[in-house]
């Protein structure tokens, strides 16, 4: 006998004509809702820090915590300070950027990261003095970053370079970023510089695999805290600590000698500007650009704080290092490029600079700090 012929039912067709235009308020409900779940994605989205206990570290924690942003602090410390703990979302201490594994269980904890600024860099005495332990944490240290934020598929990373990159055939005036890209080969004279070659090298390589690499060459960084490391221009905060204590000071390097420097506002405002421009607006080779602030002698800074110190002393004791680097260092950055991509130019000059940094240091030792 014939199977018996089984009648399904059918959901009835009904065309897009014979079912009108959508129902308005349905479409600005669903965009609403689509919109409610962007914004609360994008607020779930932390910026990670690695050396967020360093001198540039806390003051990138302050201006991205004074816009809201979620931070999450990575530094080697056992313990962060107890004012930079209350700004960030989250703290991993005791973190070392040697350690890949580390940096892999950082990421896996910590899902939805934007953007990632690795800062863990020896300054360039430091590296002078122990340079295997720093390329452990400079150029290892960013392999490590790379690729665990390859395995989590975070593109955005911020890396700091210096004018230890430059060597002696670079410009002495108006030096550019882009000039470290179009000559990659040259010798910085250090093994300071090469490190960061190093890195900057790593950061082609992850751009080229779909990242978003970015990095800002850094003049000396000059601020009003009460402590900071052992590089080649610190000797401009020292001899202002020196001046506010009324002690004499010993300069490290040629009074002469020109170097380009920076307020740590300022850099913290083009530091942003950097993280935060879009990709098609960053037209320089690698997406790398010099962060400048303003230059001059130690007998220029030695003359400025005469104004407010007039009895202010110093001897010349050169250090081999410290005034090795300073030769080989370019005199100015250029202004052009963050200009015109970043909308960043500098706002704090020697004079404002000087009387920010010795009023800081005059009210923390009438208050009995250090």
């Amino acid at each position: 006998a014939a199977a018996p012929t089984i009648h399904r039912p059918t959901a009835p067709t009904v065309g897009l004509a014979a079912r009108g235009p959508p129902d308005p308020r349905w479409l600005r409900s669903r965009q609403r809702l689509l919109a409610a779940r962007v914004v609360a994605a994008l607020w779930r989205m932390s910026v990670l820090i690695i050396g967020a206990g360093g001198a540039v570290g806390k003051r990138l924690v302050a201006a991205l915590a004074a816009r809201g942003e979620r931070i999450v602090a990575v530094d080697r410390a056992a313990q962060l300070p107890e004012n930079l703990r209350e700004k960030v979302t989250h703290a991993e201490t005791n973190a070392d950027v040697r350690d890949f594994y580390t940096m892999q269980r950082i990421f896996k904890r910590h899902r939805f990261v934007h953007t990632v600024w690795n800062l863990a860099a020896p300054l360039s005495v430091e590296t002078a003095l122990n340079p295997t332990v720093a390329e452990q944490v400079t150029v290892n240290g960013m392999r490590n970053v790379l690729w665990a934020m390859y395995e989590a598929r975070v593109r955005k990373i911020m890396f700091t370079d210096s004018i230890g990159s430059f060597g002696a055939s670079a410009p002495r005036q108006d030096c550019t970023a882009r000039w470290l890209t179009e000559h990659p080969l040259q010798d910085p004279g250090s093994d300071y510089g090469r490190q960061k070659r190093g890195v900057r090298r790593l950061l082609r390589e992850f751009w080229r695999t779909g990242g978003d690499p970015r990095w800002a060459v850094l003049p000396g960084v000059l601020h009003s805290e009460s402590a900071w490391g052992h590089g080649t221009t610190e000797y401009a905060l020292e001899a202002l600590l020196a001046a506010a204590k009324g002690e004499p000071f010993v300069c490290k390097i040629d009074p002469e000698v020109r170097l380009p420097m920076i307020y740590v506002d300022d850099l913290m405002r083009g530091l942003l500007a950097l993280q935060d421009t879009e990709e098609r607006y960053l037209r320089e080779p690698e997406r790398g650009y010099a962060m400048p602030g303003f230059s001059f002698t130690a007998s220029e800074l030695f003359a400025e704080i005469r104004h407010h110190v007039p009895d202010f002393r110093f001897t010349v004791e050169l250090d081999p290092n410290m005034s090795k680097f300073s030769e080989l260092w370019p005199d100015t950055l250029s202004t052009k490029e963050p200009l015109q991509d970043l909308g960043y130019e500098a706002r704090v000059g020697l004079r404002e600079m000087v009387f920010k940094v010795l009023i800081a240091h005059r009210e923390r030792l009438t208050a009995g700090g250090s």
